[in-house]
Formats: structure tokens, C-alpha cells, sequence
């Protein structure tokens, strides 16, 4: 499995994993009942959503979600062209 490979990776190197930032994102997972995913010792956290370079990926890939979330800053820098090229 990957997460296997990542932690013998890791041991290899002498890197330690920070399992409290990492997540799992079901997508199109319309069940209650996912699978639960560890690495080492520690159960990784289900979430439903996750972003990642600004922009938000949701387990239904709602595109509606991530548009909205990136408009507020679309306009703050359009406001800041039009100040700069006054």
C-alpha cells in the first residue's frame, strides 16, 4: 500500500511523518462506512473536503464550493490593479 511505502520511506531517510496534518478525502464516497486508512500507529482523519493551493477539492467535487471559495480573493486582487493602474 502507498501509506507503507511512504512510512519505510520516511524511516529510511530519518524523516518523521506528521500524521496529525495529514487527511483522507473519500471522493464520490456516498457511504457512511469508509474505510479507514493508518500509517504506523496512527489512524489518519476522514475528512470531506481539503485545500490545497487555494483551492478547496470537496468529496463530491462540488466545483460550485471551490468557485465560491476562490472569488473573494479574484476580486481583492482585481481591486488591487485597478488601484495600482490609477
Amino acid at each position: 500500500m502507498m501509506l507503507d511505502r511512504l512510512s519505510a520511506y520516511a524511516l529510511r531517510k530519518g524523516l518523521i511523518v506528521n500524521t496529525s496534518k495529514l487527511e483522507v478525502v473519500h471522493f464520490n464516497s456516498r457511504h457512511t462506512r469508509v474505510p479507514v486508512f493508518t500509517l504506523g500507529e496512527s489512524q489518519l482523519a476522514n475528512k470531506d473536503s481539503f485545500k490545497n493551493l487555494g483551492m478547496i477539492f470537496t468529496k463530491t467535487h462540488n466545483i460550485a464550493a471551490a468557485a465560491e471559495h476562490m472569488l473573494t480573493p479574484f476580486m481583492a486582487g482585481c481591486c488591487r490593479i485597478r488601484q495600482f493602474a490609477s
